[in-house]
């Protein structure tokens, strides 16, 4: 998978996160609109599933399967299409946190990602702490979000951070 140039310090730091072993179980990842904050969300999922010494190789069926939207544990999760304000509900975040309490399909793990984070509502976001406070050992929670003052203090101290500055002019333009 090829990153915009923008973002290969964050991907550096992702995957020396890897090498660690210490991929964080929660990361709210702060992009400035239009980075391409989506770009290190599936990074980090390949990362996980990854069976290649140097991942993500983007060859194996797990890469693939990722960047392709079409590995049962990489979820991702947006606004209910009911929701007339366009918010992330609460019954969602309750499927969010019982998707988590359950085995991985695969036995890898699983990265649910939550997009535009900044979208739960209050009650959405309570019910989600639960689920940040005692993670599964192999669940990966991935918050991605534009504005994160907008989201709960109690989430954004749960979560590892990983900031995403637009680019400069010129790099945005190449």
């Amino acid at each position: 998978m090829t990153l915009y140039p923008w973002l290969e310090p964050a991907a550096a730091r992702l995957k020396a996160s890897r090498a660690a072993g210490r991929l964080p179980s929660a990361l709210l990842i702060h992009e400035a609109p239009g980075t391409g904050a989506r770009q290190l969300a599936v990074l980090f999922a390949q990362l996980r599933f990854c069976t290649a010494a140097e991942a993500p190789c983007g060859q194996c069926t797990h890469c693939r399967r990722v960047a392709q939207g079409e590995h049962p544990d990489y979820i991702v999760v947006g606004p209910d299409e009911k929701s007339k304000l366009g918010q992330i509900s609460v019954d969602q975040a309750r499927d969010i946190a019982q998707q988590l309490s359950l085995s991985s399909y695969e036995g890898r793990g699983t990265v649910l990602v939550i997009d535009p984070a900044d979208a739960m509502n209050r009650n959405a976001a309570n019910a989600l702490l639960k689920t940040l406070e005692e993670p599964r050992p192999d669940a990966h929670l991935v918050l991605l979000t534009t504005q994160p003052s907008r989201l709960p203090a109690t989430i954004r101290s749960r979560c590892q951070k990983l900031a995403v500055a637009a680019p400069d002019r010129e790099a945005a333009l190449a």
